[in-house]
């Protein structure tokens, strides 16, 4: 089937955006926006153009996230509604989705960064329609979703989210259990998924609590049950515990082997 002019242009748009992110990494960001402008000429509705400019040239949050917004908009422009109706649920699985999907990531961490409860909602919003396109979570969001339901105190919804993915063997869920236990049914429970939470990653309390200061700079990557995974699980939980300030004294005063 011969592509049509629309899909060549898509095509050719992103072909320049492989550059583009080339001459990002070569630190060239000049060159970068230079060649993000070449790509919405010749397809204004470049998904991952727009992602990079607004990287570029936002200063302050505020900008970025509006910018983002106007990312994602064009993402569903470009695919169109037929499109999501018919491909919910394989999405990341196919190569157009994924501008769009960087997209909604970008603009859900950058929700939870500005912080308020109106953002953080609408990171949550993001975060859950990013899971009904894309369950296999290729990118990552339940954890962040997981700790956003317990800052917004929404235990309901993470107890869900918990049951939608059982098999996760990883430190950060684990972690957010020990503080929906605490939440929903008391210390005895919480103290049955901390012994559990720490025998996935024992570092991770020191953090959590205040006793030890989360680096400056945060691991590239990290491995499972070491003090690199610890960071990761605390940047996805710190606002989480700071919302339940009884759950987070109990944690200080149970102790352990790090403490």
């Amino acid at each position: 089937m011969r592509a049509t002019e629309r899909e060549r242009k898509r095509s050719r748009s992103q072909d320049v955006m492989w550059d583009a992110m080339e001459a990002v990494s070569d630190g060239n960001a000049a060159k970068a926006e230079e060649l993000c402008r070449e790509a919405l000429e010749i397809y204004p509705d470049c998904v991952d153009a727009l992602t990079m400019l607004a990287e570029i040239e936002s200063q302050f949050n505020k900008d970025y996230v509006e910018r983002l917004r106007g990312a994602v908009e064009a993402g569903r422009r470009d695919l169109g509604p037929a499109f999501f109706e018919e491909e919910r649920g394989y999405f990341w699985g196919l190569i157009e989705t994924r501008p769009f999907m960087r997209a909604m990531a970008q603009l859900g961490f950058a929700l939870l960064e500005w912080g308020t409860p109106e953002r953080v909602d609408e990171a949550i919003n993001i975060f859950e329609e990013m899971l009904d396109l894309n369950p296999n979570d290729n990118q990552g969001v339940r954890d962040l979703l997981a700790g956003s339901y317990l800052a917004r105190k929404r235990y309901t919804d993470a107890e869900k989210l918990f049951e939608r993915y059982p098999e996760d063997w990883l430190a950060a869920p684990a972690w957010a259990k020990v503080l929906l236990a605490f939440a929903t049914e008391g210390e005895d429970a919480a103290k049955v998924r901390l012994a559990e939470a720490r025998g996935r990653n024992p570092h991770v309390e020191v953090y959590l609590t205040g006793r030890k200061r989360r680096p400056r700079t945060r691991p590239a990557m990290y491995s499972p049950g070491d003090e690199s995974e610890a960071v990761f699980c605390a940047d996805m939980l710190w606002e989480a515990w700071k919302a339940h300030p009884k759950a987070k004294k109990w944690l200080k005063e149970a102790g352990g082997a790090d403490a």
